[in-house]
Order: structure tokens, then sequence, then C-alpha cells
């Protein structure tokens, strides 16, 4: 038996309900396969490295599943790549097999939003850092960098 998990971001705009219902369209592609599903759960919404068809944010969602045969998982793929509101995703092989995830994908649902406070100090052009409500001046080096020593070219 071979174990997968795939994580996968889905559109952040979408509700709960639209995004169960994209999470239940992932798991009928893998039913119709005979692929055991071991977890599948929103891992939380987060703030992307980099904007992905213009989102800064995105839904990350994990399914943990095993399986013996892995000759469907190219059509998988293009499956996710072709479904809009999937914006992107990656698929690795596990060498053990997963633990069965015991939270309710309510509970596991969160929605991070950055701190507005520091939003609006980074985008001023400060010289001081806001951490926990308490505004610190970075700290400068008192360490002196000697200048190299300059060798006079004498002709000859």
């Amino acid at each position: 038996m071979r174990y997968y998990e795939l994580l996968y971001i889905i559109n952040p705009n979408f509700e709960q309900d639209r995004l169960n219902k994209v999470m239940e369209n992932v798991s009928t592609e893998l039913n119709g396969k005979k692929v055991s599903i071991i977890n599948h759960y929103v891992w939380s919404k987060k703030r992307l490295a980099y904007m992905i068809q213009k989102y800064k944010y995105g839904t990350f969602v994990i399914l943990q599943f095993e399986t013996e045969k892995y000759d469907f998982f190219i059509d998988f793929e293009k499956f996710l790549e072709l479904d809009k509101s999937i914006l992107r995703h990656q698929l690795v092989r596990l060498d053990t097999k997963p633990d069965v995830h015991e939270d309710k994908p309510e509970d596991l649902y969160v929605d991070e939003q950055p701190n507005a406070e520091v939003v609006e100090k980074v985008g001023k052009e400060s010289s001081s850092v806001t951490i926990d409500d308490k505004e610190t001046e970075p700290e400068e080096t008192k360490e002196e960098i000697p200048e190299p020593e300059k060798e006079e070219i004498t002709e000859g």
C-alpha cells in the first residue's frame, strides 16, 4: 500500500458551502479510482508568498489517501488543473501512513487576517518595528569595520 498527500489551494473568497462542494468534488474524483481516503480537511486560510491569479490569500486543504495503483495520477492532476476554483496543488508520496485527524473540519477553519496596525506601520517608511504593540528602535551595529590599508606604489 502506498500513501499520498495532496495539498491544494482553493479560491479564498469561497464560503463554507462552496468550499465543501469543491472538497466533495475532489473526493468523488478519487473515489471513482478506488482510493481509500484517510484525511480530508481544511488546514487554514493563509497569506500566499506571491499573488496567484490576483489573490493574496488562499484556503489550504489537505487530502491524505492510500492506494495500490498509481496509474490514474495523470488524469487526476489534469482534473485539478482544469478546476477553476483550485489555484494550485501539490501531490507527494509519504513514507509512512499518516495518523487519522480527529478534529472536525469546522474547528480547523481559521481565517487569518493581518494586523491592521502592523500593515499600516510597514506601509510607512519608518525605522521602528512593531512587535506585540511595543515599538522598538532597530539596533545599530556598534562594531566598527576597519578601512583597508592603502599601499603606495613607487616607480622604480
